[in-house]
């Protein structure tokens, strides 16, 4: 079998090339848009970490005032006067000073109404109105412990941190005092 110019004819297959494998795909080096992602996900990161670590600091003084309310026991003397100073303490600390620090009576405990979130208010008026009638009480009624307790803890954990006067509705004050500044405070002007 011979082609008609005198050439052997040879299978055709037997000239093909085998089958070429690409290369195994490289993980390294990275294309830009992972490169992208990682910075995106690098400053999501750090962005939480930075907003984490200043509402633990903002928080610091709501845990000493919880931690204050947690010592104050129904055997004490004048424990109404011992909530609400530690009332009083937090607010000054969280709310600007020209504010809170004159206010006493009614309007002190208007305050601590006005500064609650809308839901909790209802429930709350009648627990701080006791502990406001308590205060100014001859004696303390031990019965009404638990529920101006309550009413303390619940007005330190909940209450908005905006100022009234000011119009924008940022926080009053961004680094709120800890209760040991107060208290030094305290000792310098008594």
């Amino acid at each position: 079998m011979q082609s008609a110019q005198g050439m052997p004819q040879t299978d055709p297959l037997a000239q093909l090339k085998d089958i070429h494998v690409p290369d195994n795909v490289a993980v390294w080096p990275l294309d830009w848009g992972w490169w992208c992602l990682i910075a995106l996900c690098l400053a999501g990161a750090i962005s939480l970490i930075i907003y984490l670590v200043k509402k633990h600091k903002f928080n610091k003084p709501r845990r000493d005032a919880q931690k204050l309310l947690a010592t104050i026991t129904p055997s004490d003397d004048n424990w109404p006067m011992q909530i609400n100073n530690v009332l009083k303490r937090t607010a000054v600390t969280y709310f600007k000073q020209q504010e809170v620090a004159g206010l006493y009576g009614n309007s002190w405990h208007e305050f601590l109404l006005k500064t609650l979130p809308d839901r909790r208010k209802n429930n709350m008026s009648d627990s701080l109105s006791t502990l406001h009638s308590q205060q100014y009480a001859p004696k303390c009624d031990n019965k009404h412990f638990d529920e101006c307790s309550k009413a303390a803890n619940a007005w330190v954990k909940h209450f908005k941190v905006t100022s009234p006067s000011n119009s924008k509705g940022q926080l009053a004050s961004q680094k709120p005092s800890s209760f040991n500044q107060q208290k030094s405070q305290e000792a310098t002007h008594a």
